[in-house]
């Protein structure tokens, strides 16, 4: 099951104080890219860090729904990012679909 994944860190209108940005960045933001990274490495995501934008983008490859819940909250962002989800249908599926229902159509 493929789905493609957008996480983008939650604005709260304040910027934090020089400290609280460090933290942030050594306890969530850091954590997380190497999480991305390694997942890539291990061939179970590929994306990258939006361009410029406090987010991630990738599409993840998974077993179950509940593989890619249990994925998606082990990254530290998470817990401070809007996350979305959409499922993703393969190209040859939909290839085969759409080939079908345009013979169907022929037809009438």
């Amino acid at each position: 099951m493929r789905f493609l994944v957008t996480m983008e860190h939650i604005d709260t209108g304040e910027a934090p104080a020089p400290r609280e940005l460090a933290a942030l960045l050594q306890n969530v933001v850091l954590p997380s890219v190497k999480a991305l990274g390694e997942w890539e490495k291990a061939g179970k995501a590929k994306g990258g860090i939006l361009a410029g934008r406090r987010g991630a983008a990738f599409i993840i490859d998974v077993d179950s729904h509940e593989q890619l819940s249990d994925m998606l909250r082990s990254v530290p962002m998470w817990g401070v990012s809007d996350v979305d989800i959409v499922p993703l249908e393969s190209i040859d599926h939909r290839y085969k679909v759409d080939g079908e229902m345009a013979k169907q159509l022929k037809s009438m």
